[in-house]
């Protein structure tokens, strides 16, 4: 366990190069959470995809509709947001209905559909830092296409 996880945080200090770049403890830390919070899902996933700064992050996705309304910053992701966030940070077209609707459940589908999620997650799952880097490791790697 302790090799795949150190691979991950090689391969992650990488993915974000400077000065995207995070520190290795706040990775670690990241890793260690058992669940990520809107706002740390925000800054990540806006970081890699278009350069947004830390403070700026969960008021972006906010203000275009990435994340709902209703959730305050220091709540946690569940699965459907966060493939909302991934989903549009990264401009990723998917399907039919995802195109018609923009909405979180498509969004989800589409995740789950491309392998992303696997069979057994649902919407409403909450999403650790081991799970949340892994997803950002396989988008940033092009396994949603």
């Amino acid at each position: 366990m302790k090799r795949p996880a150190f691979l991950l945080i090689f391969v992650i200090c990488f993915l974000f190069p400077p000065p995207h770049a995070q520190s290795a403890a706040e990775i670690e830390s990241l890793l260690s959470e058992k669940t990520i919070t809107c706002e740390q899902a925000a800054y990540l996933t806006l970081a890699v995809a278009m350069a947004v700064p830390r403070e700026e992050a969960f008021a972006v996705a906010r203000e275009r509709g990435w994340i709902r309304q209703k959730l305050q910053g220091e709540d946690p992701i569940t699965a459907g947001d966060l493939s909302l966030l991934i989903m549009k940070a990264f401009d990723i077209n998917g399907g039919l209905m995802y195109r018609l609707t923009g909405s979180r459940r498509y969004a989800f589908r589409e995740m789950k559909h491309s392998g992303i999620f696997s069979d057994r997650s649902y919407p409403n799952q909450l999403i650790s830092g081991e799970q949340f880097l892994q997803i950002l490791d396989d988008i940033t790697e092009g396994k949603h296409e």
